[in-house]
């Protein structure tokens, strides 16, 4: 599990973070997974198979360049595959350019957070409590929930900029900005 996952993790374990702690280290640790698995070279070419596939009437066609932009993403990972596909389904759907891109990686975010809920729930099942485990997988539930919004402003954001590798949730530095009092 990368860093930023085991951060939210964290924050998710611990009854001192509230939900929108949760939720706020959701963004950073899907860019951070982005950052790594997704090349510019992969974006140019989801780009272009967006861009090209709203007038193609050759399934065929469709199909061979579905597979040249999962060539892009081999080997960095799964989150390329998982993009390409949501663009196909967003170019059946009668999506076009732009709008097919940001549906893809939205929905590529999406799933990789709730693929990642379940490996941190499956650690703690393993490390804790079956209890423990239930509890960070409700929290983290609400937490992408949450985060739903600046997930869709994340995706819009990778579409037009590369991911920041380093990006960290923010931290409470005062008094004042810890946990409210029910």
């Amino acid at each position: 599990m990368r860093h930023a996952w085991k951060q939210l993790a964290k924050r998710a374990d611990k009854s001192a973070y509230d939900s929108q702690d949760v939720a706020d280290a959701v963004c950073p640790a899907l860019e951070g997974d982005w950052a790594l698995e997704i090349t510019q070279e992969f974006m140019k070419g989801l780009r272009t198979f967006c861009a090209d596939q709203q007038g193609s009437l050759f399934a065929s066609q469709k199909e061979a360049d579905l597979e040249a932009l999962k060539r892009h993403a081999a080997g960095y990972g799964s989150l390329g595959n998982v993009a390409a596909d949501f663009a196909a389904q967003a170019l059946a759907e009668g999506k076009s350019g732009g709008e097919a891109m940001r549906e893809a990686v939205q929905h590529a975010l999406h799933d990789r957070g709730l693929r990642n809920l379940r490996q941190m729930e499956e650690h703690y099942c393993r490390e804790s409590s079956d209890r423990r485990a239930a509890n960070v997988r409700s929290r983290i539930e609400n937490g992408i929930a949450l985060a739903q919004a600046p997930i869709g402003a994340l995706a819009v954001r990778l579409v037009s900029h590369p991911a920041v590798a380093a990006a960290a949730p923010p931290k409470h530095q005062g008094l004042d900005d810890g946990v409210g009092l029910p």
